[in-house]
């Protein structure tokens, strides 16, 4: 049994918005909060479209929302055979006895919490609403068994001096590699770590479940910062070096389309619009679609409606 999720929020939502602006203030870095994290273009439906049509063997797909209901889902919930596969999720059901911490913002704070999701599958699929499966898929591309296949690429940890020097001279991003390297050192990774990329990525909901067991207050420092901080891991990445250090197997990326604002544009990017509907990409990522072109977002709009609808 397989299960997926998916977060989003609709981050134009007036009372979102207001919720945002009481919680932000000095010292939160300004790509934590800014607007296109939280901004909904109707991918959300395109997401959970790839996953109908091509991975047949999950069971039912979690979208986790912040007290918000996604009405780009209303036509699949009237529909009798996808409603019974979709479920709208609220962070307090995840949060649960943690609840208190309500509201983030933080894209890895609710990836923290996400394992406890009521009735989730042991093994589930975890997608951002801006990450599509781009072709039929099976059960073995994502688990090798129980256990998660990941995808991604090695790297060495940079020179902790280099870090450090960096840390000084300009204010430290939440970025995305980062945090993953703080995952893999919290871990036990040393000397390397590995780089999970924009794609589905296969977990099970014991292994952060176990992490957390013992220590309570790391899972709520963890949950607890309403907005992207520096100070986070990637609970991804912590999830992906469990794995690893039990036995999972790593490879390469499998054939992940990117696009995000300006790369490309145009003709260029019509051209990767017609590699998905070909069966080009195992999976599909469009970063910030509300910062792209005008002329730009309709060909991914029109592209991703072809393929999916």
């Amino acid at each position: 049994m397989i299960d997926a999720v998916i977060t989003w929020v609709d981050g134009d939502d007036p009372a979102h918005r207001a919720k945002r602006a009481r919680y932000e203030g000095r010292g939160t870095h300004s790509e934590a909060t800014a607007t296109t994290r939280f901004a909904s273009s109707g991918e959300l439906r395109y997401a959970v479209l790839s996953l109908l049509r091509f991975c047949p063997f999950v069971r039912r797909i979690h979208v986790a929302t912040d007290a918000q209901h996604p009405a780009c889902l209303d036509p699949l919930l009237s529909t009798p055979a996808d409603a019974e596969r979709i479920r709208i999720v609220d962070h307090r059901e995840a949060f649960g006895g943690h609840a208190d911490l309500l509201p983030v913002f933080s894209s890895r704070s609710i990836e923290t919490m996400i394992h406890r999701i009521p009735n989730l599958a042991e093994r589930f699929l975890y997608l951002n609403d801006d990450i599509f499966v781009g072709r039929p898929m099976t059960e073995g591309d994502y688990f090798d068994g129980d256990r998660p296949a990941l995808q991604g690429h090695w790297r060495r940890f940079p020179n902790p001096a280099v870090e450090w020097l960096k840390a000084r001279v300009r204010s430290e991003r939440p970025g995305f590699g980062a945090a993953q390297r703080k995952a893999a050192r919290l871990a036990g990774a040393r000397g390397q770590y590995f780089l999970l990329e924009h794609q589905p990525q296969p977990m099970r909901r014991s292994t952060l479940a176990g992490f957390y067991a013992g220590n309570p207050e790391a899972l709520r420092r963890q949950a607890g910062h309403r907005f992207r901080s520096p100070e986070q891991v990637s609970p991804l990445g912590l999830a992906a070096h469990l794995e690893i250090a039990v036995g999972a197997r790593t490879a390469g990326p499998r054939d992940i389309g990117y696009v995000r604002p300006g790369r490309p544009s145009g003709a260029a990017l019509a051209q990767v619009m017609d590699r998905l509907q070909a069966d080009a990409y195992a999976s599909f990522c469009v970063q910030s679609l509300d910062r792209f072109t005008e002329a730009d977002r309709a060909v991914v709009l029109s592209g991703l409606e072809a393929r999916y609808r």
